[in-house]
């Protein structure tokens, strides 16, 4: 799987996030690293090109390195420990400008998921959609209102009511692109309380472009081989409440 580097300024922010990433995306198969601080026991603020470089080549993988900085000196810093590798160890290492926190968030969940590293750097990429559409509607541009392809008579389907406090805030929505992507299936679902959708299902992000809160209805579409598995597993998520 997908590996992710965390590089900071900061040794606290980075640890912190990793552990975020860590509770949101557990897996033992994506291993989360951190580069960041200097001085003793990196308590000092500031980014080593050296450590960077032995952490990337602890993190190999043949899947690839998705690698997050903060700011300033850290993509430097980045830039100088990949200078340092052989070629054929960085080959499979990007370089991500995504948000710190929501693109490594984003990237874990995605990595749990088994993608590869171009769709994980995607999915990372996208990470502060759900926030803008928030905010802001309609400012997150055409990825946000992305369409499901239209209906077939392929397709099984059930609605239900969300009843999370919260909705499908991070947490459950990270299960939720969990769950779907343990079926071979392709999962479509519109928010039909807030005329969201249908959306395709490939990861966090999409999951909570839906604005699903409390008491809205959810129409959960599937097709193909795995569809009435897969909507099983969804209708058990929903009536567990996602374990909250």
């Amino acid at each position: 799987m997908v590996n992710i580097l965390l590089v900071s300024h900061s040794f606290q922010l980075a640890q912190g996030v990793a552990e975020l990433v860590r509770q949101m995306a557990p897996s033992e198969s994506v291993k989360i690293a951190v580069a960041a601080g200097i001085g003793e026991n990196n308590q000092d603020l500031g980014t080593n090109a050296a450590e960077i470089m032995e952490k990337l080549i602890e993190l190999q993988s043949p899947a690839g390195i998705l690698v997050l900085m903060d700011l300033g000196s850290a993509l430097l810093s980045t830039d100088m420990a990949l200078e340092m590798l052989e070629e054929d160890q960085k080959a499979n290492i990007r370089m991500c400008p995504a948000p710190f926190v929501e693109g490594a968030i984003a990237a874990g969940v995605q990595a749990n998921m088994g993608a590869d590293l171009d769709a994980v750097y995607r999915e990372a990429m996208s990470a502060l959609l759900a926030k803008q559409e928030q905010i802001a509607p309609g400012s997150a541009g055409p990825l946000a209102i992305e369409k499901a392809a239209p209906e077939s008579a392929e397709q099984s389907e059930f609605t239900v009511v969300v009843s999370n406090a919260s909705g499908l805030h991070a947490r459950p929505a990270a299960v939720f692109a969990k769950t779907i992507s343990a079926y071979d299936a392709k999962v479509t679902v519109t928010n039909l309380t807030e005329s969201k959708g249908p959306l395709h299902v490939n990861g966090l992000i999409t999951v909570m472009l839906l604005g699903a809160k409390k008491g809205d209805t959810l129409r959960i579409q599937a097709e193909g081989a795995q569809k009435s598995e897969v909507l099983a597993a969804l209708a058990e998520l929903f009536q567990d409440n996602f374990g909250e």
